[in-house]
């Protein structure tokens, strides 16, 4: 998200996009592996560009991507700079002068067959997520994307985990503590440090505090209104190898987030029809990923929790949905 800010915020880019090019954003991520015409497709294009056969120190193929219509790359990359976004563009246009407009035939589409279950969950709670690092006593940092860096993402839980967040009997002053598979997935898979880049999943052992209580402050007929209080403390040594020069790499990681939310659940509908849930606390450290390593904090980092919209984007998988243990031990028997 910080590198289509940088680099789509600039002006020349965005006369090009919007003069010369059809711009196009997709998940790159289960394209990789996607068994249909569509995976096949974007297979076609990566393989023609700036990661083509890429394995180490990870399989990738994000980027930015000028193809025409039937598959040929006429330029790519992966930077956020706004000036090689520009010269990769002004590239593609000349290479497409030079095939006269003519790029190999576009393919039928074929039957769409997801690779991985899709376990979006329709009766269920989705959020969306927003983090950002939170003002600072003392800003040493450039004035640069950094600063004012910022991340999307998804959170998903089941219909049945979603009741496990109100109290049973729903009567004003009824507590209730969160289910331990939602405060795990919380923590491990949505309380990371993505504000600017995209660090690995927590290990189960970084959990060393996970507490989240919801309790009812009032009802009105069907209406059950929640409050949320929590704390969630996350520490772990990262170690990673830089495929720059081959040596290992370690920094001490960690969140200490307290929750606060307020949410309302409709007892007749048996969904939220309202949730709002903010984590901040001092984060620090760095990983492989998330270019924190100018950043070691301790410094205040905060990720909000909305319900998320109906439009085709909100249904964009969480990040980490592809972890083996994003379901816990449901999603090992259903891989």
């Amino acid at each position: 998200m910080a590198g289509r800010a940088q680099a789509f915020s600039d002006p020349t880019v965005i006369a090009l996009a919007s003069e010369r090019f059809i711009p196009v954003a997709e998940n790159c991520s289960p394209l990789q592996t996607q068994q249909d015409a569509k995976g096949e497709f974007f297979r076609l294009v990566a393989e023609q560009g700036h990661y083509a056969g890429r394995t180490y120190p990870t399989g990738t193929r994000q980027g930015y991507y000028a193809l025409t219509a039937g598959g040929t790359v006429l330029a790519a990359m992966n930077s956020r700079d706004p000036q090689r976004m520009i010269e990769m563009m002004q590239l593609a246009l000349r290479r497409w002068t030079e095939l006269a407009g003519e790029g190999l035939a576009a393919s039928e589409p074929g039957e769409y067959r997801p690779a991985r279950p899709n376990r979006y969950p329709t009766d269920g709670l989705v959020l969306q997520l927003v983090a950002r690092d939170l003002p600072r006593e003392v800003d040493t940092r450039k004035e640069d994307w950094r600063k004012y860096a910022w991340n999307l993402d998804y959170a998903w839980f089941t219909r049945q985990e979603a009741r496990d967040l109100v109290p049973a009997p729903a009567v004003p002053g009824a507590q209730r503590a969160a289910p331990q598979e939602v405060i795990r997935r919380l923590a491990r898979f949505h309380l990371r440090d993505f504000v600017r880049g995209e660090p690995s999943v927590w290990p189960e052992e970084a959990i060393r505090r996970g507490e989240l209580t919801s309790e009812v402050v009032a009802r009105t007929g069907d209406e059950v209104q929640l409050v949320l209080r929590g704390r969630i403390t996350l520490q772990h040594e990262a170690r990673w190898v830089r495929p720059e020069d081959g040596e290992e790499r370690r920094s001490d990681c960690g969140f200490d987030a307290t929750l606060y939310g307020e949410a309302v659940w409709n007892a007749a509908l048996e969904r939220f029809t309202a949730f709002e849930l903010v984590a901040a606390g001092p984060r620090w450290g760095t990983n492989q990923y998330n270019n924190r390593a100018d950043d070691l904090g301790p410094a205040p980092m905060g990720i909000a929790f909305g319900l998320a919209g109906s439009e085709p984007r909100d249904r964009t998988p969480p990040h980490t949905i592809y972890h083996r243990d994003y379901f816990g031990a449901a999603s090992r028997l259903l891989s």
